[in-house]
């Protein structure tokens, strides 16, 4: 079976895919979901579960190839780029419109650096703001990146070293924290911030402790050498690609928690909502 592409008039992102598919004489068919509303319910009914809805409703474009179903250009082209390889590090996007996020280069397979560069060259020339989050590691490959005309980064941290092993699936040397820190604060709008995160304890799922503030405001201290370093505090929320295994928001008081925590090591931490 060949490739479907099932888009929307007008769509930035889907005209990214057809772009390389063009380039690399990938043949596909096309499916207007407006155009052509019958086949398109006809394959969303079939594929409800691998296809989710933002506050605007189902991002395009959809992907199928007869085996998998892809969604939105970033995971679309790290398919076409990749197979399944690059699947750890490009995910869905929780920002719309011009922008385009779920990209973490720090998660990527050392053999994808290159086609990771790709993807982001061709999200960035087809007209997206590109937003890259890492955790630290890999600071020759976020310096890669941030070459690519309109690529910006968030730098998150977690914890110490072990929740963010678990978080992360590493943890950056303190040296690559210090380079990574740098190239982000380099940037116009580079962020550093502590994201609270779920973690599990006595086997039930609760929000970061204060400890865990304290101990990235520590961590990221130690690395950069500035205590005056602007580090924002933010809580994962619903939105983002990640499970948050059915807890409540983060409230106003855990987040004063987390400042007070933080302000033992980096004086101008604040509250970002």
């Amino acid at each position: 079976m060949g490739i479907t592409l099932y888009t929307a008039p007008d769509c930035i992102r889907c005209r990214i895919v057809k772009a390389y598919l063009a380039d690399k004489n990938i043949p596909y068919d096309t499916v207007d979901f407006k155009g052509d509303a019958q086949t398109f319910n006809t394959f969303y009914r079939a594929n409800r579960k691998a296809i989710y809805r933002n506050p605007e409703g189902v991002e395009f474009p959809l992907f199928s190839d007869g085996e998998v179903v892809r969604q939105g250009s970033g995971e679309v082209l790290a398919y076409l780029l990749s197979g399944h390889a690059m699947e750890g590090c490009v995910t869905r996007s929780d920002m719309l419109h011009g922008k385009i996020s779920g990209l973490y280069p720090t998660r990527c397979p050392d053999d994808q650096e290159d086609n990771f560069v790709t993807l982001v060259e061709r999200l960035s020339a087809g007209g997206l703001e590109v937003w890259l989050q890492v955790d630290g590691r890999k600071p020759a490959l976020l310096k890669r990146l941030l070459a690519v005309k309109n690529v910006h980064v968030i730098l998150n941290a977690v914890g110490g070293p072990e929740f963010t092993e678990q978080t992360f699936g590493g943890c950056p040397t303190k040296e690559e924290l210090a380079e990574s820190i740098s190239l982000v604060t380099g940037t116009p709008d580079g962020l550093v911030r502590f994201l609270a995160m779920p973690k599990e304890k006595d086997g039930a799922w609760i929000w970061a402790e204060r400890a865990d503030a304290e101990a990235a405001a520590k961590m990221v201290a130690a690395a950069c050498g500035k205590p005056t370093l602007p580090f924002s505090i933010m809580a994962a929320v619903k939105e983002m690609p990640l499970d948050l295994h059915g807890l409540e928001p983060v409230t106003d008081q855990d987040l004063l928690m987390y400042r007070s925590a933080i302000r033992r090591h980096l004086f101008k931490a604040d509250i970002v909502k």
